[in-house]
């Protein structure tokens, strides 16, 4: 097999009929065998029935049902795990990628035999506050922290090697952010510019506040090296700042109606430090917590194939 395609699904059934399509005049184009491996998370619509009625013995198609909603990356690490492709390809169901652009990452990839090849998207559409500005700090986070530049992390229209695929999958720990693991594993990366849609008004994005924040704390205590020293740094800055206040008062320096209200600052800013320090503490504990009951990054329903035939699944990822 030269291709395995890798989609993770979580209710789109408004989007899977177009998706099919575009995947079905793009694929054949480029000439080489592949599979389309859905990876169904835990879906509450009617994603899996209509993906159970586009296969047929010709369909190529895959689909791995999770038990219940563990996310995308886990779900793509199921792809992963199953795929048999030389060359693995992510990409998203809403219809922000574009299936043509696949050629571009193996053209890429073939040339330069590398081991991941990304796309970075030229003109993307999402909101700036809410997708690019975070998406640019999270960009910038994870090439100081892995030593490896990468412009747009948050681009899932990937090419891989199988190898890389299943080491990334291997290698990154539950919660983790496995696009960070492509610097971690020394992985020889490049990046090709795709086109960007504006998500399909046929669905819901499941990035809200939440699953930023959750991936932003999964990287920085992941990932982050210093963090508690950075917070250190910051409460002895506060005590040496109220400290030269209560110094300056006792020489006059300073008037008593600033003082206290630079001490209200300065007791504002510490409760707000130690309640960030709880959060961070909170957040270690849980990564520990999974860590030791060694929790499962996803279970499998069943796999099934294109001839409509069910593998009983026993796997459980770790």
């Amino acid at each position: 097999m030269d291709l395995s395609v890798v989609i993770p699904v979580l209710n789109e059934e408004n989007n899977l009929e177009e998706l099919f399509q575009r995947l079905g005049a793009a694929l054949p184009e480029l000439h080489v065998s592949y599979e389309i491996i859905v990876v169904d998370d835990g879906s509450t619509d009617r994603s899996f029935e209509l993906l159970r009625s586009f296969q047929h013995p010709e369909s190529h198609l895959k689909i791995i049902r999770l038990r219940r909603n563990f996310g995308q990356h886990p779900a793509t690490f199921a792809g992963f795990e199953h795929a048999v492709g030389d060359i693995v390809v992510t990409m998203d169901s809403d219809l922000q990628n574009d299936p043509q652009d696949i050629g571009k990452l193996l053209d890429v990839m073939r040339k330069g035999k590398y081991d991941v090849v990304s796309g970075k998207r030229s003109a993307r559409q999402d909101p700036f506050f809410r997708r690019k500005l975070p998406s640019k700090l999270v960009n910038r986070f994870i090439s100081v922290r892995t030593g490896l530049v990468q412009t747009d992390t948050g681009c899932f229209l990937k090419a891989y090697t199988n190898q890389a695929a299943k080491e990334i999958a291997k290698s990154t720990e539950v919660g983790g952010f496995f696009t960070a693991s492509i610097g971690l594993l020394g992985l020889k990366y490049a990046e090709v510019e795709v086109s960007h849609a504006l998500r399909a008004n046929k669905g819901k994005s499941h990035y809200d506040f939440f699953a930023q924040l959750n991936q932003f704390m999964s990287l920085f205590t992941g990932y982050a090296r210093r963090p508690f020293q950075v917070v250190e740094i910051v409460g002895g800055l506060i005590l040496v700042g109220g400290g030269l206040t209560f110094v300056g008062n006792l020489g006059g320096i300073v008037g008593a109606r600033s003082l206290a209200t630079l001490l209200l600052s300065a007791l504002l800013a510490s409760v707000g430090l130690v309640t960030g320090c709880v959060g961070i503490i909170g957040e270690y504990v849980l990564r520990v917590y999974h860590s030791s009951i060694q929790k499962p990054r996803y279970l499998i329903e069943g796999v099934y194939e294109s001839n409509a035939s069910l593998k009983k699944a026993v796997q459980k990822e770790g």
